[in-house]
């Protein structure tokens, strides 16, 4: 029986600077050559017959893969648009859909909350041109973004998104209910540390709500992550919250180290010196982000859109937008500014791995173009 090779449903093809392949149920990216993506363009159009095919050990790895599927019947023809995107690609946007927040965190970066949201239709047609521009992964912050007056329009959004959706939440908001109406691929929650470290920064009352959140997350079936910043409340706590982690089944942990910025300025004692938080980052599994094979600096393929509709580098650079949504999202990306690395004056044998760390904490430090000093400890380097 003839059997027709088709592109199995919610896997993306994309023109980076290689061509690729996306997969936003895992986050896995697949790098192809021009030959393979032109044969997997034709199982996504029409579907090929797999007795016509001239690789079969690449359909079995697509097939393995889940990339691929074989159907007894020829798939009804659709249209994919790939528009080569831009070099460097923007592969990560963060949007930031609102300032509002339930929370008053000590370390916040983006300072007070306010009433200042993204419009619905801000939104649509930020989503829209991401997807034309290749994009990868969709990271919803604020503020806290269940906040958002419309968020229940913003999340049917989310469904026919063509990317990777990551919520970004404090979790004390999500319930059995909304955990189930998230039309989200992962939701990451912040957990800085265990009850007293975590409601040093957050709030009493926050650490339970948090845990349950998580835990109806799990329930509802959606990948769970977790991102911890270092402060000088968790330091002892962190042993005990990395079984705790791995407990609540999170598939990746993000461990920090804030920069002086925002609220955070206001309440320094809780800062942790560079060449002690450093040490810390080593705490933290996954980290799963799909970078180009170029010497920029860190950021090369992500920017954020904040709650004002501004584009900057990101949340830290809020004061420095370089436009408006209202003048397309591929502008703002070219106007950014961008180095690489050859512009540092740092250089070490883990520069190819730590890009130079984390610019905005090097600037605070007193460089922009020196070394990350909190980068350089997690890699047991002592600045000059």
């Amino acid at each position: 029986m003839l059997s027709w090779l088709a592109l199995r449903d919610g896997v993306l093809l994309r023109k980076l600077e290689t061509p690729a392949v996306y997969q936003p149920d895992t986050d896995t990216l697949f790098e192809i050559d021009e030959d393979a993506f032109q044969f997997l363009l034709g199982c996504a159009e029409t579907g090929v017959p797999e007795s016509g095919a001239e690789d079969p050990e690449f359909i079995e790895y697509c097939l393995d893969e889940g990339i691929l599927e074989r159907r007894s019947r020829k798939p009804r023809p659709r249209q994919v648009a790939v528009k080569p995107g831009p070099v460097p690609s923007l592969r990560y946007l963060e949007l930031q859909v609102t300032n509002r927040c339930n929370l008053r965190c000590l370390h916040c970066y983006l300072g007070p909350a306010r009433a200042v949201d993204l419009t619905a239709a801000e939104v649509r047609q930020v989503l829209r041109q991401f997807e034309q521009m290749q994009g990868l992964r969709l990271l919803v912050s604020g503020g806290e973004p269940l906040l958002h007056p419309q968020f229940h329009q913003l999340n049917r959004m989310f469904r026919a998104t063509k990317v990777r959706v990551v919520l970004l939440s404090n979790g004390t908001l999500i319930d059995r209910t909304v955990a189930r109406e998230l039309n989200v691929h992962e939701v990451q929650v912040s957990l800085d540390g265990m009850k007293a470290g975590h409601e040093a920064l957050r709030g009493a009352g926050s650490f339970d709500k948090t845990l349950r959140a998580i835990l109806d997350l799990r329930e509802a079936g959606k990948a769970v992550s977790v991102a911890t910043m270092v402060h000088k409340g968790n330091l002892d706590e962190l042993d005990e919250l990395a079984g705790l982690v791995r407990d609540l089944g999170a598939e990746e942990w993000s461990v920090d180290a804030p920069a002086d910025a925002g609220t955070l300025s206001r309440n320094r004692s809780l800062l942790v010196p560079a060449e002690e938080a450093g040490r810390y980052l080593s705490y933290g599994f996954g980290g799963s982000l799909h970078e180009g094979g170029d010497n920029s600096l860190c950021g090369c393929h992500l920017m954020t859109i904040t709650a004002q509709g501004t584009g900057c580098k990101c949340g830290y650079y809020t004061d420095r937008p370089v436009g408006h949504v209202r003048e397309g999202l591929e502008t703002l990306w070219a106007r950014l500014p961008r180095q690489g690395t050859d512009a540092l004056s740092c250089r070490c044998c883990h520069l190819d791995d730590c890009r130079g760390g984390c610019r905005y904490r090097a600037e605070k430090a007193g460089d922009p173009l020196g070394p990350d000093p909190v980068k350089c400890a997690a890699f047991g380097i002592r600045p000059a």
